[in-house]
């Protein structure tokens, strides 16, 4: 029931984000020209190597640990303040020499707004985990559409000021300002404390593990930025951008909604003896059958979605996206094997997984040197089948959990694409003719429409678990309608 409550808290946060980020997106979309979402793009890719040293994997060892103390938060606070404030001056140094390798003025500007963040990130970040820890979802779910909200209106009114790349980042630096703000306003005092050079040995062992891995994975993250501005230019960064930005536009904060929930409690029911193998492959089972859908319907109707929310100047993107949405739908039943192997305690395991992803999405994109974007895109699919392997059989070493009895858990959500898919393949084959005008809003209307009904049909057809879910708020909704009558 808690873990329903919290979900349900911070999906409706969630929600009013997706909402507000989709409507800045939308608008900054058709002010700013492709390469000016470029610049932003591939400055915020320098600094994802070195967000993921800004709390030195504080957040994860305050939720992993038993118990924490005075003491505890103290040496927390103190590693992620030491790590921000070095990584600010890094940051601040290095914004010329990657303006000028880039050839673009526009990048130290950005990186000079953007250092600021790292100073203000000590005084939230180890408040933000303990209320993790905690599970206070009902202020984390607050804050999460408050900064929201001051990041879309801020970075909405600059771009409309002529602020150009620089909106978004001032918008970035307005919502980390209000989030610590709200966060010391709702735990006064906590965080002002003398930091500490003893006892940071666990902290530092926990964080330099879980930090290279870490580290890795946001490299790989910010690779295609990092490497196609170099060998393609900003143009083709920012047509990735948009194809990529609309998968993750969609499902991240489904992720990092359903994220909140799952490291703690996995790592709890580990901690009482409960199976991981059985644990992992049903968890999946539910977000396989929600995620693996979506993703699928996201591809078929990817060219209407783009036209529509940031204008025929993006059409490029649409194919781009249909690729990425795709491959992203294939290693849906591999979701949060990172946290389920950090849980287990499995640190180098889960380190050499995301070297081996990374390794070959870099080699990929190296491929950028001689091929179009287009073709290094198709090439994606090669790291796609190196995660599955790769994570299935780091899964199976560390839970015992082999390939088949993987499989036949999550099955009944697979069935879930091609009841989703049906109606949006027709809509989408039917309209072909007529997508570039203005009626791109009716069909993804008439497509959602028909994949929400395809996909609660296969549901109910197929008896998936989510059935019972559904059935439950059901049931609640017509207690309380009663009632109400």
């Amino acid at each position: 029931m808690s873990i329903r409550r919290n979900l349900g808290k911070m999906g409706g946060a969630s929600f009013v984000a997706f909402a507000l980020n989709l409507s800045a997106v939308v608008i900054v979309s058709r002010i700013l020209t492709p390469e000016e979402v470029g610049i932003y793009s591939v400055s915020v890719a320098v600094l994802g190597m070195a967000h993921i040293f800004r709390d030195f994997g504080v957040a994860q060892y305050l939720v992993q640990i038993k118990e924490v103390g005075t003491k505890e938060f103290r040496e927390a606070f103190s590693v992620t303040l030491y790590s921000s404030w070095l990584l600010a001056g890094i940051v601040f140094a290095v914004r010329e020499p990657f303006s000028i390798f880039y050839g673009h003025p526009g990048i130290a500007e950005i990186l000079t707004i953007l250092s600021a963040n790292f100073l203000i990130m000590p005084f939230g970040t180890p408040l933000l985990a303990l209320m993790n820890r905690e599970l206070q979802f009902h202020f984390l779910a607050t804050n999460l559409w408050l900064s929201t909200l001051v990041q879309t209106v801020v970075t909405v009114v600059c771009a409309y000021a002529g602020q150009s790349y620089l909106s978004m980042a001032w918008g970035a630096l307005a919502a980390l300002v209000f989030k610590v703000l709200w966060l010391n306003y709702v735990r006064p005092g906590e965080i002002f404390m003398w930091p500490t050079f003893k006892g940071l040995g666990n902290v530092l062992k926990f964080g330099s593990l879980t930090s290279l891995a870490s580290i890795i994975k946001e490299f790989g993250t910010g690779a295609p930025d990092l490497i196609l501005g170099r060998t393609l230019g900003f143009v083709d960064v920012a047509f990735f951008s948009r194809a990529n930005g609309l998968k993750k536009m969609i499902t991240a904060r489904v992720v990092a909604l359903i994220r909140s929930v799952y490291f703690p409690t996995f790592s709890s029911e580990l901690r009482k003896g409960g199976d991981g193998a059985a644990l992992y492959s049903h968890s999946m089972k539910y977000i396989v059958g929600v995620m693996a859908p979506l993703f699928a319907v996201m591809a078929i109707v990817s060219e209407p979605i783009i036209l529509f929310l940031f204008g025929e100047q993006w059409g490029r993107a649409a194919p781009i996206a249909t690729l990425i949405c795709t491959y992203a739908m294939f290693v849906t039943p591999y979701t949060f094997y990172n946290l389920s192997l950090i849980a287990a305690g499995e640190l180098k395991t889960n380190l050499w997984v995301e070297s081996s992803i990374q390794g070959a999405q870099i080699l990929v994109l190296i491929c950028s040197i001689w091929l179009s974007l287009e073709h290094v895109v198709m090439l994606f699919g090669v790291v796609t089948l190196v995660q599955v392997v790769c994570v299935q059989h780091a899964l199976n070493l560390t839970f015992n959990l082999g390939f088949i009895r993987h499989f036949k858990i999550i099955l009944p959500s697979i069935f879930l694409i091609p009841f989703s898919s049906l109606g949006p393949i027709v809509i989408v084959l039917y309209s072909e003719e007529i997508i570039y005008s203005n009626n791109s809003f009716i069909i993804l209307v008439m497509a959602g429409l028909l994949a929400v009904v395809g996909w609660l049909i296969g549901v109910f057809v197929t008896h998936h678990p989510i059935k019972r879910e559904i059935e439950g708020v059901s049931a609640i909704v017509r207690r309380r309608f009663i009632n109400d009558k």
